[in-house]
């Protein structure tokens, strides 16, 4: 059996493009399964759950410590910027609701003023006396 390993090698003409990329593959599937049997052990979760929490307690002490250091400066903080935006979108929602109403009352003013603007008859074309001299000369 050896000598037929030893044959099929000679045979085979020895690329060392084929080595290397053999070599990664066979690489690559041991730290695999060595990762994945490491990250099933309850170790594990354990060690990463205490990570996740304790970095949420450092984001919120982060937010605390500048939230308080904000003020001191008197500078808004995070969320009294969102608390402001959000009252000026809902003044920007009635602007618009006042603007609309205004809007549908111009129209129908001036619909209205046009009616009672609007003269029967013929057209007055004839000029006061006053005015008569003055395009006469």
């Amino acid at each position: 059996m050896a000598d037929q390993q030893k044959k099929q090698q000679r045979e085979q003409p020895t690329d060392p493009g084929e080595a290397f990329r053999n070599l990664i593959t066979d690489w690559e599937r041991n730290f695999d399964a060595m990762a994945n049997r490491f990250m099933g052990t309850s170790e594990y979760s354990k060690a990463m759950n205490q990570f996740q929490n304790m970095q949420l307690e450092m984001q919120k002490r982060f937010n605390d410590l500048m939230a308080h250091n904000l003020s001191n400066f008197n500078m808004p903080s995070r969320d009294d910027i969102l608390r402001l935006g959000e009252s000026i979108r809902g003044i920007e929602k009635r602007l618009a609701a006042i603007e609309l109403q205004l809007a549908k009352k111009g129209k129908k003013d001036k619909k209205d003023k046009d009616k009672k603007n609007k003269r029967k008859g013929p057209p007055r074309t004839k000029l006061p006396p006053s005015m008569q001299n003055e395009n006469a000369s």
